[in-house]
């Protein structure tokens, strides 16, 4: 008799729920939902480890570091002139590269600085012994700081021309690379090396410049008196872009 009660009761309880789902559009709504997401989870599992092993065997390969790279002019200045200890700056930012440089991938600034008055100094003499004995040159040198958006800045002296480096990522530490030979690097998908030189949002942000002078007379000698007003300098800036391309390495690459 119980039992007989109880099945009652259960189909009573099934029926009504049949009428209440057929009845309230909030439920019939959430129910579609709640089977979609059971139905995805399965696939997009498969999905899943379907790619991880399209890329997967890459990892135990070997590449070579191969790409196309180049140089864009980005600003300049001849003949400035500086007295000693007197200080030049220069503020851009990433907004005044030139329009040829925006959909490029910059990996590097270029800072070249030429010290015009190197070896023919603008000093002057001045004085009767200057005619037997006028003394020698003193050389000038050029200090500064250059800071790039997301790196430590860069600090410098030099008494000739010189050429400095800002590079805007790190390569990888197991990059191998011997003397003129190009790079190989294992143990990574093709995306994760192209993404390792890619410098990104690295690129975005304040490049300050600041150029000291540093002016030296020579001593000056009996009845010649020597003095140095000025150090010259040209500047140029380039901006460095590359473009990796990975080739598989095997017995053929040879």
């Amino acid at each position: 008799m119980q039992k007989a009660e109880d099945k009652i009761l259960e189909e009573s309880f099934f029926q009504k729920s049949i009428s209440s789902f057929k009845t309230n559009r909030t439920l019939q709504v959430t129910s579609i939902f709640v089977s979609l997401i059971l139905i995805s989870i399965p696939v997009y599992s498969i999905y899943g480890k379907h790619n991880a092993s399209d890329d997967e065997y890459q990892r135990d390969l070997v590449y070579v570091i191969d790409g196309e790279a180049g140089s864009i002019a980005w600003t300049s200045q001849n003949n400035l002139e500086l007295s000693d200890d007197e200080v030049f700056t220069l503020t851009l930012t990433n907004e005044d590269f030139p329009d040829e440089a925006k959909n490029m991938n910059i990996i590097a600034l270029e800072i070249s600085i030429d010290i015009i008055d190197y070896e023919s100094d603008n000093e002057e003499t001045n004085g009767v012994g200057c005619a037997i004995d006028s003394g020698e040159d003193a050389y000038d040198s050029i200090s500064g700081i250059v800071s790039t958006p997301n790196n430590e800045p860069l600090d410098f002296e030099y008494h000739s021309s010189f050429t400095v480096y800002s590079q805007f990522f790190e390569l990888p530490e197991d990059l191998i690379a011997g003397f003129d030979s190009p790079g190989f690097i294992t143990g990574y998908t093709v995306k994760e090396i192209e993404k390792m030189f890619q410098s990104g949002d690295n690129i975005v942000g304040e490049y300050n410049f600041e150029f000291t002078g540093n002016v030296e007379s020579g001593d000056s000698t009996f009845q010649c008196e020597r003095q140095d007003p000025s150090i010259t300098i040209d500047y140029y800036f380039e901006l460095k872009w590359f473009d990796v391309e990975l080739i598989e390495y095997d017995d053929d690459f040879l």
